[in-house]
């Protein structure tokens, strides 16, 4: 786009014009967009510069704005680098100057959340959504079990160890593994010292942690499984891995130090009969034979000209609802709190008895692939098939 480019050649150039540039104003007319810079701080000179937008950008990718079928005239992703979306997110400017391309800031009140207990006694579920500092957004689920103590303190102690190594690199890969082994050396600790004779001893929580950074780049760290999922171009991109004991090279690490895989009656594989996972926060007493707190991590760059929204649930959720059945039922709603409620109520109605915990986490293309109709397709009895007990 020529208007970006001007403005990025300006950014680069902004020891030269800061000092002069008294205001910039960006008007729309038509097929026109009109670049006002006053210099000085009377704006006693001032530069108009007018762009006539291609074809490409006039025709007819800007009559149809959300890609519906509709002529509605409007802007668009595929014309200016924004479009008619239902939430009206702000946008990172400096961020935008940088990359060439509008570049919107997820705002922390239009996340979605939501927690129900299910059919459980307790909710042993627990959820982060935090600023960790500008421009740098903290998302996490904590699903518990042998009850919540676990959860609960990782939840509460996490953005600590986060903050503190964030004083020490840049790196959020670095920041994410050196925290998560931080806060299950510290748990630890903590229940050997306080807990080693009573139950809370084994307790133990997985992990999905997502940090968003200048709303692009996004870093997931990762015990258990609970799930991290992006909406791409309409379609589901899972950013987590379940750590199961079904997994081969799971099994593999469990058997080598000392443990067994040992199916229950539902045909469900268990670390030494107790454990539904191969990697958890705590599970103190199974550490030696090779359940590890070291986490799945992965980055990736978000491109909110596709990028739809980031659902993290725990699998109270996603053993009764498929990772496309999300996606579909998170696009058909306006909101991402309207989603998270929709979610949790399909999953308790598909046969969920665990507790599920959900968070909607809404990109620069919330809203364009909004589903017309809300007939979904679902997969009957697939939460009785994967129930876990711990």
């Amino acid at each position: 786009m020529p208007s970006l480019r001007l403005l990025c050649t300006l950014y680069h150039q902004r020891e030269v014009f800061s000092s002069q540039i008294h205001a910039i104003a960006l008007c729309f007319y038509g097929d026109k967009l009109n670049w006002n810079f006053s210099f000085g701080p009377k704006a006693q000179y001032r530069w108009i510069r007018r762009f006539h937008l291609s074809s490409r950008f006039s025709g007819g990718y800007m009559s149809d704005p959300e890609n519906k079928g509709s002529t509605t005239r409007g802007v668009n992703f595929d014309t200016l680098g924004s479009w008619n979306n239902r939430l009206a997110l702000p946008i990172l400017y400096e961020q935008s100057i940088k990359k060439g391309k509008l570049i919107p800031r997820v705002p922390l009140d239009e996340v979605g959340l939501t927690s129900v207990i299910g059919r459980r006694r307790d909710n042993e579920d627990r959820y982060v959504v935090e600023e960790l500092m500008q421009e740098l957004l903290y998302f996490g689920i904590f699903d518990g079990h042998g009850g919540s103590y676990a959860a609960e303190y990782v939840a509460e102690h996490m953005i600590d160890h986060m903050s503190y190594w964030m004083t020490k690199t840049a790196d959020l890969i670095s920041v994410l593994r050196n925290s998560f082994s931080d806060i299950h050396n510290l748990l630890a600790r903590h229940l050997a010292f306080y807990h080693i004779d009573d139950d809370i001893f084994k307790t133990g929580t997985t992990a999905t942690v997502c940090l968003l950074r200048n709303s692009t780049e996004l870093v997931v760290g990762h015990v258990g499984d609970s799930i991290a999922i992006l909406c791409r171009e309409g379609q589901p991109v899972r950013l987590s891995v379940d750590h199961d004991p079904e997994d081969c090279e799971e099994s593999v690490r469990i058997i080598q130090n000392g443990g067994n895989i040992i199916h229950n009656n539902q045909g469900v594989a268990h670390v030494n009969g107790r454990l539904a996972m191969t990697r958890s926060l705590g599970d103190v007493e199974l550490k030696c034979f090779g359940v590890t707190a070291h986490p799945y991590l992965r980055s990736i760059e978000i491109k909110h000209g596709s990028d739809a929204f980031l659902v993290l649930s725990s699998d109270g959720l996603s053993h009764s609802i498929s990772d496309h059945e999300i996606v579909n039922i998170v696009s058909s709603c306006r909101t991402p709190q309207e989603a998270c409620n929709r979610l949790t109520d399909q999953a308790q109605h598909f046969g969920s008895e665990d507790n599920v915990t959900v968070i909607v986490i809404p990109l620069g293309a919330w809203g364009k692939y909004q589903k017309l109709t809300n007939d979904h397709h679902f997969n009957f009895g697939r939460a009785l098939s994967n129930s876990k007990i711990y």
